[in-house]
């Protein structure tokens, strides 16, 4: 997995893109995913490619180091046909230039501490497959949501805001607040005092 969970410091991409083998086994955790639902299918009319870049041999053996840890009831077997590496390479025949992977949209609620990338590459392994994340949107952080449909939904503040108070802050108003700090303020939950709300 590499991911930004950390383990002696240091977090997981390093030890992988590094292909430093991790110094012990990723420690499993309870998650629960309550639902799961494949909400569009875009078949090969999207922008998504295959990946051109090939890995060096360099690139392999780190790859390999980094796995050489993992769990190998939960790794699919790689093989190269090359050189005998385990680390698979992109070859002509398996994959044209012209040819557009399948794509599509899932949508899933899940506890925290859920590492949705480790679901999909697991759903693609189950399926005999192999698959990525291209875009992830988070629509939900505790009470905070993209789009408030529930009692008690807070509405996030739209990224639009921070990026116009990077290019302009604005003016302060009668209170000292510019306009984006106030649209901050105003979707706060202030549990222990110490700000007056605009």
């Amino acid at each position: 997995m590499f991911s930004a969970l950390k383990m002696d410091g240091v977090p997981l991409y390093d030890y992988a893109r590094k292909g430093i083998p991790l110094p012990r086994p990723i420690e499993k955790r309870q998650v629960t995913v309550h639902s799961i639902e494949l909400v569009e299918w875009r078949g090969n009319d999207h922008p998504y490619r295959w990946p051109d870049k090939v890995f060096s041999a360099e690139q392999k053996q780190a790859l390999a180091r980094s796995l050489s840890t993992v769990d190998r009831p939960t790794v699919s077997t790689i093989t190269d046909d090359n050189d005998g590496g385990g680390v698979a390479e992109s070859s002509e025949s398996a994959v044209t230039s012209d040819e557009v992977p399948v794509a599509f949209v899932l949508q899933m609620r899940v506890s925290g501490g859920t590492y949705v990338r480790s679901i999909v590459h697991d759903l693609a392994h189950a399926l005999g497959s192999a698959g990525h994340v291209v875009t992830l949107t988070r629509s939900r952080q505790k009470d905070y949501v993209l789009e408030p449909m529930e009692e008690g939904d807070r509405h996030c503040v739209p990224w639009e805001v921070f990026e116009a108070a990077l290019e302009d802050a604005g003016e302060k108003d009668a209170d000292g607040w510019t306009r984006w700090e106030c649209e901050v303020l105003d979707k706060l939950d202030i549990v222990d005092g110490g700000v007056d709300k605009p």
